[in-house]
């Protein structure tokens, strides 16, 4: 694994006790427009907004910040890379000084106005150490054309194919769990606000600022999303900060998905988006027990998630002969083969970046605003 990113030791911007929240961007300066729209309705709004663009040229995103209707200070900051793990390290160093980071995804509708206060309130508890808390989030479209999808494991009534439960772990990982390959088990529901989990969703994400530290943020992570195979680095980052703390999932919070625009983070594509789905899962493998090593236990299991993913997918693409099963087959037995092969590292990935380098020119570059007024909600 590379070394992480060293960070600075002075604040770029300095509020201490306040909250910020992170919108990573990237070419959709419309749909930003209602996410931060939604913020100016919540019950307990940021001091402190980071904006990282990584579509600066346009400048699209950065206007919409500055027209916000949010009475806080805005912070632009332009990135040097179109790539979300990265953009969150930079959000990251530039609310240095902030007690509490939201992060949140640009193409998310927040209708629930408490939400961010829910999001945030465990964080202040002082009986219990958490480290970070996310909220449901509703994916209406995807739920509902899940069984259509190449890559889904469930028959056409929902349930897991056999092949899943056989080579999966999931039956024996616990309700909020995670298997070594990856695989999220959500939390039941028994009438508490909040349920113990090991990951969290990164379209939306709160932790104290200070639990995230430079080990956090890889340059791995940031290589792989380079190429458009960062699948899966909230669960790296909240894997790292779940070390420090309890990692919650908040039933009473929730957000909306409403999939207005295709995804930006990775490639779409049925073959490419199979490729990093298997290669993601080896980086995640490499992180499971966050800064110690995998366990044989653990590299077996990655094997066995493989060997029973690519049967699958085989399986059903050569039963049906249509040709986006068979590139989804054919990418996700590529991208199992070269994560069986190969570690995901960041010098072999995307050679020649000094991500170091490159994040202190972008954070040279930031520009704040100052509050603006804003009727209460």
């Amino acid at each position: 694994m590379t070394a992480p990113i060293l960070a600075n030791r002075k604040p770029l911007l300095s509020r201490e006790g306040s909250l910020a929240v992170c919108v990573p961007t990237y070419r959709r300066p419309q749909l930003l427009k209602l996410l931060l729209d939604d913020l100016a309705r919540q019950t307990l709004r940021p001091e402190l907004l980071i904006v990282v663009d990584g579509d600066p040229v346009s400048g699209e995103a950065r206007h919409v910040a500055y027209s916000s209707r949010l009475p806080c200070r805005v912070a632009y900051l332009p990135s040097n890379h179109a790539n979300l793990p990265y953009q969150r390290y930079l959000g990251w160093r530039a609310a240095a000084g902030c007690r509490w980071l939201v992060y949140l995804d640009d193409d998310l509708r927040i209708t629930q106005t408490e939400c961010i206060e829910r999001l945030v309130q465990p964080l202040q508890w002082r009986n219990r150490r958490v480290a970070g808390v996310t909220a449901r989030i509703v994916f209406p479209r995807k739920e509902q054309n899940a069984p259509s999808l190449p890559g889904c494991a469930c028959d056409r009534r929902g349930r897991a194919s056999w092949l899943v439960r056989w080579f999966g772990a999931g039956g024996r990982t616990p309700a909020g769990g995670l298997t070594p390959a990856g695989n999220r088990k959500r939390p039941i529901c028994n009438g508490d606000d909040y349920a113990a989990v090991n990951w969290l969703h990164g379209g939306v994400m709160a932790f104290p600022h200070e639990v995230l530290d430079a080990n956090c943020f890889s340059e791995d992570v940031f290589a792989l999303a380079e190429t458009g195979c960062g699948l899966g680095e909230d669960t790296i980052l909240s894997r790292k900060a779940g070390e420090r703390g309890e990692l919650l999932f908040a039933f009473c919070a929730g957000v909306e998905h409403p999939h207005a625009d295709t995804p930006k983070a990775y490639a779409v594509g049925n073959f490419q988006l199979a490729y990093a789905t298997a290669l993601s899962r080896r980086l995640i493998n490499d992180n499971y027990r966050a800064s110690e090593r995998p366990t044989l236990a653990d590299r077996l299991s990655l094997l066995r998630s493989y060997a029973g993913n690519t049967l699958l997918h085989w399986s059903r693409a050569i039963g049906s002969l249509e040709r986006r099963r068979l590139d989804h087959a054919l990418g996700y037995s590529l991208g199992a083969l070269r994560g069986v092969l190969q570690e995901p590292a960041a010098h072999r990935i995307a050679p020649g970046i000094d991500w170091r380098l490159d994040a202190e020119e972008a954070l040279r570059l930031v520009e704040e605003r100052k509050p603006a007024t804003c009727p209460q909600p």
